[in-house]
């Protein structure tokens, strides 16, 4: 699938004081490309319930919107794409059962899984954790090095969304290191001011991209 390019996204945050809802509202008004929906402790009907009103929203902001994991609500839910995991169905799976003009994502955590996601097909990889984060802290934390590898090769033509423990002290370095994009939870579905900090966030990329290009 031929989408446009993806420089934030913003994956939602179970939060008692701020809805989903609301979340995705603020996030999209703030400049994100994509929210994908991760709540893994909700039943299925909530699931797809909740997905059919925030993918309306997305879709009033022109903003692509995604499932976490699983397929079968994306597909139900109209939804924009998928992102899945290695331990996940199989992306060829996914592909068969959304479609060709569904967006398909998949995580990689190491450079050989980078390599070998790329020859699958996906839209976009999502390599991470970048950093140390709460929000997974069972994941390891792999730095950027590998991500700048992947990219002095050259090889690798789908979009790596870098995440895990990015924010807007350090997505500049994210980006110059060869991302092409970020996916951040905490640092703007999570935060106090939801738009602002998705602004602040998008605006670093944006320069950043374009004193890399200088």
């Amino acid at each position: 699938m031929l989408f446009k390019k993806i420089k934030l996204l913003c994956i939602t945050c179970p939060r008692e004081d701020i809805p989903y809802q609301e979340q995705v509202e603020l996030a999209c008004m703030g400049g994100a490309d994509m929210i994908q929906f991760r709540d893994k402790s909700l039943s299925d009907i909530d699931l797809f319930n909740i997905s059919v009103i925030l993918q309306q929203i997305c879709r009033k902001h022109n903003v692509y919107f995604t499932v976490n994991n699983r397929i079968d609500i994306a597909d139900i839910s109209n939804a924009d794409g998928v992102h899945i995991g290695q331990s996940d169905l199989p992306t060829e799976y996914a592909r068969k059962t959304l479609g060709s003009s569904k967006i398909i994502g998949l995580s990689a955590s190491t450079y050989e899984q980078i390599i070998n996601a790329a020859k699958q097909p996906v839209d976009y990889i999502g390599y991470g954790a970048v950093f140390a984060t709460i929000t997974k802290p069972e994941s390891q934390e792999r730095g950027l090095d590998i991500l700048s590898a992947v990219k002095r090769q050259n090889s690798v033509k789908a979009p790596i969304i870098a995440i895990g423990g990015i924010d807007k002290t350090n997505v500049a370095d994210v980006i110059r290191a060869g991302a092409d994009g970020v996916a951040v939870v905490r640092a703007v579905c999570g935060a106090k001011d939801i738009q602002k900090e998705a602004e602040k966030i998008k605006k670093i990329i944006l320069q950043t991209e374009q004193e890399e290009r200088i």
